[in-house]
């Protein structure tokens, strides 16, 4: 600076001189920014959306801008004056800067350049605001010196912001220079990644901040089971170590540093001070490895772990790289790890917190529920008996995706992520699972003139179902089956609910009779399980034809559509409502598990797929190929809802969803199996089908069919509901045919007039 241009009014630098700052940050982020200044002592008052008013010192003003995660900006308040505008807007604002003496901020030498923000409800041109602004500060110089700084509007030494409202304009000073949420760690991203100051926004809400009385961390572990770029890791092991942010930047993008009152001395101690912290941090988490909180960070893709390795090392974070649990893990193998955590008390205090696929990233809208339902499934069984109610924090991209997570007294936070609004749902899990008809039953006296004999059948099936379903880990039964000839009603139990279908009285049975009867079976069945209404569904089934018993019954339940089932550490949708049947047979329970257990590194083929329940559970086994083909795409996306509830990536090729012909698939098909399902209709005439199918008549060209593709050593499970059903004697003779009814028959069928025919098929080998 040459002596003719120094400012005759500067004076030194006082670390106790008062300013009046704006901290801005994106909107939605007021409360969590307010959280983190806070933490640094620093007092702030939420003044607008995006804007918090500070009234500071100098060491404030550093603090922020070298430790704020969160904050986008500082902003010294210059001047402010109210408007009128009737009048000439421009020229207030030229009369506004031309009032103050910018010779004190800044000197010939340096460039500067004018940013302004216009309300929308203000008539003036921003471009020419902003023009007459610059004019006033060039007057003021040309008055005092006889010349101008310069404008450089990509890299000023100084950056002068102004407001403009309705009824009031302001100017300020931007003494952050580049925005503040910038981070230098990014160099391997996926899809649709978290912004930095989001994700420490976030970690500020659920408290990852807080310290215990002894000033040990006040949750002991962090787990992301969908880590994407490791967003969220990395800002909490930065904000655990003690890692100043701005330190990044301190090299030379501070708007102070050309400011007349800027102390270098004492900015260059805090700089010392900062990366001193860091470096003792680090040290102590390496040498004491227990004062680390325990970081697990899982996905699916396993670009995804190394994407966030490499931003781990790029953030100076890579000594730290042994200590933490970074692992390629589908969201369906979450449990499977936390649990034995759980157990040795490793996850006493954990927070959860991710940021799911949603939207386009995730492929299928229909998708994201049940993905966001499975994550609180699944962490409920992670937790379940350890009374460990652990913090959640998820993100997504409509309110109503968190709000089936299990979140008690659950707190939202809206804002951004980028261009994209996003919800921040956080609060405690709320423990529980399922619940259980079978397993809470207890016989009890009910006095019932007119369903006695109805209601001490019922509770005596329930005696003997009650210990072979605690025996087998059961939930989802068969109580009753029209055991009594006055009561023709079929009762299946889906956890914590009654499915009660009626069957068609005969035509000697009076209308009025069969009411009453059906009416006193709906009262014996909720005193019973003690239950309310709300618990209870009812259809009428008749016998059908060709595809009734998959077609809409024409009603559509006002309490929702599905509920979840629960068999074998798998999860169903079942829909009590909508159709004659729920999405999951129960009677094909054996038959399921028994898939279940040679599936692991199989090629399975689930042909007449309809909901993919034996797909899903084949998936779970460790089957290395699914495919489920079924006539109708409905229920396949159910499937697929099916898959994505279990935590399933239905994105991989490694699981398929065809919707076709099932004949004209298989024949067209040339891919082996090692295991192929078929559970056919008794009869179909679909619209989409070529002609029509009868089990009796067409199984042995389907069967043929499928022999096709099954390998050498493979298994083909056959199984139908036609009761009067006989297996074509040319399969006996082609093949090895085992007829395991007895076997797939639950405990709840009786044997004697089995539900279902099933068998087990193999090619002939050669001695």
């Amino acid at each position: 600076m040459t002596a003719s241009s120094t400012p005759p009014s500067v004076q030194a630098s006082s670390q106790t001189m008062s300013l009046n700052l704006i901290v801005t940050c994106a909107d939605g982020l007021e409360a969590p920014l307010q959280t983190e200044l806070t933490s640094f002592g620093i007092a702030s008052e939420i003044k607008s959306t995006g804007r918090l008013t500070v009234t500071g010192t100098l060491p404030d003003l550093y603090t922020i801008c070298l430790w704020s995660r969160v904050a986008s900006r500082v902003l010294m308040l210059i001047k402010r004056k109210n408007i009128n505008t009737e009048y000439d807007v421009a020229e207030q604002l030229y009369g506004l800067a031309k009032s103050i003496n910018w010779t004190e901020q800044f000197s010939l030498e340096q460039t500067f350049a004018i940013r302004l923000s216009v309300d929308k409800r203000v008539a003036v041109s921003q471009q020419f605001a902003m023009l007459r602004i610059k004019d006033a500060i060039a007057d003021t110089f040309n008055e005092a010196y006889d010349s101008r700084p310069n404008v450089d509007s990509r890299n000023p030494d100084f950056s002068i912001f102004a407001t403009v409202n309705d009824k009031q304009a302001e100017l300020y000073l931007d003494l952050s220079g580049t925005s503040l949420h910038r981070r230098g760690y990014r160099v391997a991203m996926t899809e649709a990644p978290l912004k930095e100051n989001l994700a420490a926004a976030l970690l500020y809400s659920a408290g990852w901040h807080q310290k215990n009385s002894d000033g040990t961390p006040y949750y002991n572990a962090l787990i992301d089971p969908m880590c994407g770029s490791g967003t969220f890791i990395i800002e909490a092991l930065l904000m655990h170590c003690d890692y100043a942010v701005g330190i990044d930047k301190a090299a030379n993008q501070f708007g102070f540093y050309e400011w007349q009152h800027h102390d270098e001395t004492l900015w260059q101690q805090m700089i010392d001070d900062a990366q001193t912290r860091f470096r003792e941090a680090l040290d102590i988490a390496n040498e004491q490895p227990d004062t680390l909180p325990l970081i697990l960070g899982f996905d699916a893709d396993n670009g995804a772990i190394i994407a966030t390795e490499k931003n781990l090392i790029a953030a100076g974070l890579q000594d730290l790289l042994p200590l933490l649990d970074l692992e390629t893990r589908a969201l369906n193998q979450l449990s499977s790890v936390l649990r034995p955590m759980v157990k040795d008390g490793r996850l006493s205090n954990p927070l959860v917190i991710t940021n799911p696929p949603y939207g386009e990233c995730l492929g299928d809208e229909e998708m994201i529920k049940p993905l966001y339902h499975a994550l609180g499934l699944i962490l409920q069984d992670s937790f379940a008996g350890s009374g460990i109610d652990p913090m959640l924090g998820i993100l997504a991209a409509h309110v109503e995706q968190v709000d089936i997570l299990p979140i008690k007294e659950p707190k939202t936070l809206r804002c951004h992520n980028g261009a994209i609004t996003v919800y921040f749902r956080y609060g405690n899990l709320i423990a529980g699972q399922l619940g259980n008809l079978v397993s809470r039953f207890e016989k009890r006296e009910i006095e019932s003139e007119e369903a006695q004999d109805f209601i001490n059948r019922l509770q005596k099936n329930l005696v003997k179902l009650k210990k072979l379903a605690k025996k087998d880990a059961v939930s989802n039964i068969r109580a009753y089956d029209a055991d009594l000839p006055d009561f023709k009603v079929a009762i299946d139990l889906y956890g914590d609910y009654a499915h009660v279908q009626e069957y068609a009285p005969p035509k000697t049975i009076p209308p009025e009779t069969a009411k009453k009867r059906f009416n006193l079976a709906l009262m014996g069945i909720r005193e019973v399980f003690d239950i309310n209404r709300e618990q209870v569904f009812i259809k009428t089934r008749a016998r059908q034809s060709g595809n009734e018993q998959y077609s809409k019954q024409g009603q559509t339940d006002k309490r929702g559509k599905f509920y979840v089932a629960r068999e074998d550490g798998a999860y169903f949708y079942v829909n009590f409502t909508d159709y004659l049947d729920t999405g999951l047979f129960i009677d094909h329970r054996n038959m399921r598990m028994r898939i279940k257990a040679n599936s692991r590194g199989k090629a399975v083929l689930n042909l007449f797929a309809y909901t993919c329940t034996a797909s899903v559970h084949a998936a779970l086994a460790g089957a290395k190929k699914v495919t489920s083909v079924d006539l109708s795409q409905n229920y396949l996306d159910w499937g697929k809802q099916n898959f994505v509830l279990n935590g399933l990536d239905v994105s991989r090729n490694k699981y398929q969803f065809v919707a076709a012909d099932i004949f004209e698939w298989i024949k067209d098909n040339t891919e082996q199996y090692d295991i192929i399902f078929i559970d056919p209709p008794t009869f179909s005439n679909s619209k989409k089908f070529q002609g029509t199918f009868d089990v009796q008549r067409d199984h042995a060209a389907l069967i043929n069919r499928a022999m096709n593709r099954l390998t050498s050593d493979g298994v083909l499970y056959f199984s139908n509901n036609f009761t009067r059903f006989e297996l074509d004697e040319q399969l006996t003779q082609r093949y090895d045919v085992t007829n395991i009814t007895h076997q797939t028959i639950g405990f709840d069928f009786n044997i004697k007039k089995p539900i279902h025919q099933s068998f087990e098929i193999r090619h002939r080998q050669e001695t």
